[in-house]
């Protein structure tokens, strides 16, 4: 009885210890701390393995500063909307073993400290060709949006929107926020 006890035992532990491993390898998180960040009204263009819209975000001493980082992750429990300048506490994760294309750490949110709108008139840049890539697209009516996350109000600048997107290599729009969520262009840089 004694031997079979032991026998048990032994076998719970070696499976109690290849689990903690087969965890390891597939890559479950270990805690490393909350922190608060700061998330600014507009996203801005960027590539990962494509190009996409990304948020743009302060850390630690950054935060108040005038220089904000591409954020290239997403911010489990957070529900984004453009016009709001974010104060927020996240729990951030370290991912072990993460995917190739994957971030090395999640982040979760666990407070909205803060959700400020902007200013209606505050101006923004959002860089709308670069790299070869068009990131301001036009759909067959000639709606042009930034990669079908937001419409653009091109107003009396459509045209010279079209010609600088088919000329130049780089273009960059200063923009307003419009009231159901789209972007009213200003300026063409």
């Amino acid at each position: 009885m004694i031997f079979f006890q032991l026998n048990i035992r032994f076998w719970l532990g070696m499976m109690l210890i290849f689990l903690a491993q087969t965890c390891s390898i597939q890559g479950l998180e270990e805690n490393t701390g909350t922190e608060q960040i700061r998330i600014n009204h507009y996203k801005q263009s960027a590539f990962r393995m494509e190009p996409m819209l990304v948020m743009l975000v302060q850390e630690g001493d950054d935060i108040g500063s005038g220089r904000w980082e591409n954020f290239y992750d997403n911010i489990a429990g957070f529900d984004y909307e453009s016009g709001y300048i974010y104060q927020l506490k996240v729990r951030k994760k370290k991912v072990k073993n993460p995917p190739q294309d994957g971030s090395s750490v999640q982040f979760t949110l666990v407070k909205v400290i803060s959700k400020d709108a902007v200013n209606t008139d505050e101006h923004f840049t959002i860089k709308l060709k670069w790299e070869n890539t068009t990131f301001a697209i036009a759909d067959a009516n000639g709606q042009y949006s930034l990669l079908s996350e937001y419409n653009i109000d091109c107003n009396s600048l459509c045209d010279a929107l079209t010609s600088a997107l088919d000329h130049n290599e780089e273009v960059t729009g200063t923009f307003i926020h419009g009231q159901d969520g789209s972007l009213i262009l200003k300026a063409i840089d």
